[in-house]
């Protein structure tokens, strides 16, 4: 049996100022047109103008589509789809934060195939190749610009969709972009589990038919490197100090999960999002603890967990950022059996941990109650 894994990652441009180098980039690929999706408030800044400037001044056309939410469903989606249908671009790309990125990758699923989403969604079945995406994150967390990834509420549920053809062709990190703080924070503490849970994910050699490949040495260096510089979080949430070790931690974070996977904490995310509508991070976040405590008990974890903890101390950085716990959001023990039975149909992620059953699940949810 030949035991092995693969590595996804997007190319990266990363620096203090870069955004302006997104023209110079885009006319690399002989691009005449492009499409750029924002957010609401995002496109408001002088940020986007230097990004919507870069592009003009490489005498390529732009059409703005600046009306992505917090938490897209397939409204936004499909709205934004033909908004980009009618203006028929060569590229894509996208400013913002992950649900700006998250839109922008199921976009160019509609556009290339000329479906809305629902429909686009049986196509990923096929090989795809979709229209060249150019993705500047302006808050540091998700890592939705070097992943495969992207999350979407369809019928009220909140999914994470996986194909290969996501992974976005450039990512430019650009640390100067600043994040409101509460925007910065839950980001982060994304970010901090998405290291985290990829570091304790089941190996790679235990994984067969699943899109991650579990955790492994590449994986588990990335995921160690992150969280030590993800431990100067707070400082860059208060103070907006440390932006390049959070932009990069980040980021390296994101190539750590994209291809280790995620597992108990990200299907309890969704679960928790469809009863209380938080943010995703608090969400993710308010069941952190809890899960490292509980993974004591795994032996191939235990000295995993142990090393987590002597970068930091996930629940009090959750605490320093000013981030809520599972019952500060709303949730009560009643609540409980639904938490379970949500989070054990994200098959995909628990296979990533397959130890926890729904008594453990429990558990963990019960144990997340008394931070």
């Amino acid at each position: 049996v030949i035991v092995m894994f693969q590595f996804r990652v997007s190319k990266l441009l990363a620096g203090e100022g870069v955004r302006t180098a997104i023209g110079t980039e885009v006319r690399k690929f002989g691009v005449s047109k492009v499409v750029l999706i924002t957010g609401v408030n995002t496109g408001k800044t002088a940020f986007c103008n230097d990004v919507i400037n870069s592009i003009v001044n490489e005498g390529i056309d732009i059409s703005i589509w600046d009306e992505v939410c917090k938490e897209p469903d397939e409204s936004t989606v499909n709205l934004c789809y033909e908004f980009v249908q009618r203006e028929k671009p060569e590229a894509i790309v996208a400013f913002g934060g992950g649900s700006v990125i998250d839109t922008a990758k199921l976009v160019n699923l509609c556009f290339t195939v000329g479906k809305s989403l629902k429909s686009a969604l049986k196509f990923l079945r096929c090989p795809l190749i979709l229209k060249p995406m150019f993705m500047i994150p302006t808050t540091f967390g998700t890592g939705s610009e070097t992943t495969c990834a992207a999350v979407v509420s369809v019928d009220g549920t909140k999914r994470g969709i996986l194909h290969k053809s996501f992974l976005p062709t450039l990512a430019i990190l650009d640390w100067e972009i600043k994040a409101p703080k509460a925007v910065a924070a839950s980001a982060g503490m994304d970010a901090i589990m998405h290291a985290f849970e990829a570091y304790t994910t089941v190996s790679s050699d235990q994984v067969e038919g699943n899109f991650y490949s579990g955790s492994n040495e590449v994986t588990d260096t990335l995921a160690v490197k992150s969280l030590k510089m993800l431990k100067n979080l707070p400082e860059y949430v208060k103070n907006g100090c440390r932006a390049r070790e959070v932009a990069l931690g980040s980021n390296m974070a994101g190539m750590a999960f994209g291809n280790a996977g995620v597992h108990f904490g990200h299907a309890a995310s969704y679960a928790i999002a469809s009863v209380c509508n938080a943010p995703h991070g608090v969400c993710v976040a308010s069941v952190g603890q809890a899960l490292l405590e509980w993974l004591k008990k795994l032996e191939d974890t235990r000295y995993k967990v142990k090393k987590v903890e002597e970068i930091l101390n996930i629940d009090e950085v959750r605490r320093n950022v000013g981030l809520p716990s599972l019952s500060e959001i709303g949730i009560e023990l009643r609540d409980v059996p639904t938490l379970v039975k949500k989070t054990m149909e994200v098959k995909r992620l628990i296979a990533m941990r397959p130890e926890i059953d729904e008594n453990a699940a429990r558990e963990i949810f019960e144990s997340a109650l008394s931070y």
